[in-house]
């Protein structure tokens, strides 16, 4: 089968996470990425989580199926080499400071003066208006102003919490291939190019949506506890395991004290509906903590998936690393790599029927693609040579 973006050329210039998870989703979905890279330490995602023996898992899952081509954008020769590799593409796509590219001649208007139908995706920390749009910004920076690392400490007056370095980078990656494939669908149908804006702070806020709403319309937060209710969060079982419940629809609580074998709880007054349950739910907590403490998380994990209670075991990335669920759904895939034989990495999350995508290759080599992709230009070696000795281009 024929992926679903064969065919559409992506000219990449973004760089560490944003950007790059963008066009890997975009990549594994068949676009051909051509990463522009600088001519002397290239992306610096090549660096990030580096071991002793090279390999970095951050450039791996954020740089595969990508083709590196290294140009010196600063040059007037690069700028040109720039411009004419813009003429055969379908989409642009940076995530610089907003500025940069048209303060080195290759923002928006000058590549559409060139190629009318080009999709020019920018992302970005704050937005490109406003005050702080020239401010620099980083995934944690985003995640502190949106109010979700507060949110995440428990609320106003609590201790700020990054629960997961990189949530505001990949879900902004996600909103940015999102955006282009809007834009991409929309030319199909007017056959008009036009510019996408993404940043981290626009999704950090819509990934808040609910409540930023709710503060929004109440004017203070809800507030933030260890679990969302007694019925819904984390408990500790026996073993010293934790297993995770989601019971918040009513009929979910009778299933979870029958699997509980706390059968009598159901019709008590003070846990009978929501409200009460609310109302007295350190009581209600304090019993099913005592409950799951007598057995193990197995046995627990059994009672509640016979009663048809939403539950999971809390598991660490050993455990799912060998996950056959995972496996079977081409979530975790294994890969072979040319420089490191089998490996295991992260698949597609995004599964079509008919026009499936696959994992990208490998990531590249540094200027590993510079020249072949120039010649696919009708840059002739002699050219290319003489590009490289002025250092406009470096190749391998």
């Amino acid at each position: 089968m024929t992926p679903p973006l064969a065919g559409i050329r992506i000219l990449d210039f973004t760089r560490y996470q944003q950007g790059p998870f963008a066009t890997v989703m975009l990549g594994d979905m068949g676009a051909e990425i051509i990463k522009i890279e600088d001519t002397s330490i290239g992306d610096y995602g090549r660096r990030m989580w580096r071991e002793p023996g090279g390999y970095s898992a951050f450039w791996e899952a954020l740089d595969r199926g990508k083709k590196s081509v290294c140009i010196d954008l600063r040059t007037v020769g690069g700028r040109e080499l720039t411009l004419a590799l813009g003429e055969t593409c379908d989409v642009v796509m940076e995530n610089f400071r907003p500025g940069t590219m048209d303060a080195w001649g290759l923002g928006y208007e000058e590549f559409r003066a060139r190629n009318p139908r080009i999709i020019y995706g920018q992302a970005t920390g704050w937005g490109t208006r406003g005050p702080m749009a020239l401010l620099p910004s980083f995934d944690q920076i985003a995640q502190a102003y949106s109010g979700y690392a507060q949110q995440c400490g428990g609320g106003v007056g609590t201790r700020p919490e990054i629960p997961f370095p990189g949530v505001a980078d990949q879900t902004g990656g996600m909103n940015f291939a999102f955006g282009i494939m809007t834009a991409l669908f929309a030319r199909e149908r007017t056959g008009v190019g036009q510019k996408v804006e993404v940043s981290l702070l626009g999704t950090q806020l819509a990934l808040q949506s609910p409540a930023l709403t709710h503060a929004l319309h109440f004017g203070q937060e809800r507030p933030r506890e260890f679990r969302a209710s007694p019925t819904t969060g984390q408990y500790e079982c026996a073993d010293g395991r934790w297993v995770m419940i989601v019971g918040i629809d009513q009929k979910f609580w009778p299933r979870i004290a029958n699997a509980l074998a706390v059968p009598h709880l159901i019709d008590d007054p003070r846990f009978v509906s929501g409200h009460p349950r609310y109302v007295h739910k350190n009581e209600l907590e304090a019993l099913l903590e005592e409950a799951f403490r007598k057995r193990p998380s197995a046995h627990w994990l059994e009672r509640l998936r016979e009663h048809d209670v939403p539950a999971s075991l809390v598991r660490d990335y050993s455990e799912v690393a060998g996950d056959e669920q995972a496996a079977i759904n081409g979530y975790i895939v294994e890969q072979e790599n040319h420089r490191l034989g089998p490996q295991k990495v992260v698949g597609l999350h995004v599964q079509l029927s008919e026009t499936a995508g696959r994992v990208g290759d490998p990531a590249p080599l540094l200027g590993e693609h510079t020249f072949e992709v120039l010649r696919a230009i009708g840059i002739g070696n002699e050219r290319l040579a003489a590009l490289a000795a002025e250092g406009v281009i470096k190749g391998v």
